[in-house]
């Protein structure tokens, strides 16, 4: 299934059906009335959050989307049916802007969730409605409200806690594919990744946390180069970067430091909030670098990068040292969530007052009660 993580629809909320003019005829019923009924509400537009959903494929080329239009009222008093509603679903992380004024309409982020994106017409009065003690019969009516209608841009940021970030074959792939339930396409070739994944991360007995991998950034990505910086909106949610870097000797000459700060600059031309956010060091590949060589390697990195946050060494192909990023990752991302908890405050109808000395005491026993007399 192609990723589509961008598309434009309109959608359009169904037409409230016409009033109806309309008079009782019934024999021996010289003056029966009005009798004309409303029309119908037209059909509402409901975008719902469905969390089994990845991609906004469905919508590349079905574009348009509308409801039913709310019947017209007839005569005997007949009030036309209501239209239709159509419910459209996407994947959780959609955000729904209004094409024409960029205003932002709805964004999804629970599963589950509905909202009314584009409302239906209102009915049309029939002449029933008209009915005065001095307008006995009215012909008057009313045509049905248009409903709402909207072109939209679909844009989807993936929902993860972490989010990996790097050079191409810096080894992302591999590393959601090690610690993760993912299975990425990995190869020896750069771009491997065409389009983001997510992973979950079982840390315990109920914990665990999400990871996204995208595909890898090089120089240039602002201006267009590789793929572009299209797919670094699926890290703006995220509480946690993971910058990881190739640093296995390599014979063509290219230094690990300049590639990390050139991805650097790219983050901070896309994105300020991005580009602030909490952000580790990861270095990978270490297992293709002797153990004598590895201390003075990763020291001579750190201090011509001039890196003051932490710094992990591990080995995503052999595992070494991914059980302690995994678990520092889980702890820095349950104390993100802590914070982010909304505090509320007891209800005083059920909370009990704190017991006191006096009121654990035993009562002292009357001299006059019959029950404490001596015999």
């Amino acid at each position: 299934m192609k990723f589509v993580d961008e598309v434009t629809i309109d959608v359009a909320a169904g037409d409230g059906g016409n009033g109806c003019v309309s008079f009782r005829r019934e024999k021996f019923l010289p003056f029966g009335g009005p009798n004309g009924g409303d029309g119908g509400r037209g059909g509402h537009v409901y975008i719902v959050a469905d969390r089994s959903l990845n991609t906004l494929v469905d919508f590349r080329f079905s574009r348009r989307h509308e409801a039913k239009r709310g019947e017209h009222g007839r005569g005997s008093d007949q009030f036309g049916a209501a239209g239709a509603d159509v419910h459209l679903r996407m994947p959780v992380g959609t955000i729904i802007t209004n094409a024409e004024t960029g205003e932002t309409m709805a964004e999804l982020l629970v599963d589950g969730e509905e909202i009314l994106l584009a409302k239906g017409g209102d009915g049309g009065f029939g002449n029933m409605r008209f009915k005065t003690s001095t307008n006995r019969a009215p012909r008057q009516k009313t045509p049905g409200w248009p409903g709402q209608r909207f072109t939209v841009k679909l844009e989807l940021r993936l929902l993860a806690d972490v989010g990996l970030l790097g050079m191409p074959n810096a080894g992302k792939s591999t590393l959601i594919a090690a610690i993760s339930n993912a299975r990425p396409k990995i190869a020896d070739y750069p771009f491997t990744t065409l389009h983001p994944n997510l992973g979950v991360v079982r840390v315990g007995h109920q914990q665990s946390f999400v990871v996204a991998d995208i595909p890898g950034l090089i120089e240039g990505a602002a201006e267009g180069a590789g793929l572009g910086h299209q797919f670094l909106r699926h890290l703006q949610r995220t509480r946690l970067l993971l910058h990881l870097v190739d640093l296995a000797p390599m014979d063509d000459g290219v230094d690990p430091v300049a590639q990390t700060k050139a991805i650097v600059a790219e983050l901070k031309k896309y994105d300020k909030k991005l580009y602030e956010k909490p952000r580790w060091l990861v270095l990978n590949k270490l297992d293709m670098v002797p153990e004598g060589e590895r201390a003075a390697l990763v020291k001579d990195f750190v201090k011509r990068l001039r890196w003051k946050g932490p710094v992990f060494e591990i080995s995503a192909l052999t595992r070494e040292g991914c059980e302690g990023l995994i678990h520092a990752i889980y702890k820095h991302v349950a104390a993100e969530q802590e914070k982010e908890a909304p505090t509320v405050a007891p209800d005083p109808r059920f909370t009990q007052p704190a017991p006191t000395e006096e009121a654990d005491a035993a009562p002292a026993p009357d001299p006059d009660d019959p029950r404490f007399r001596p015999l």
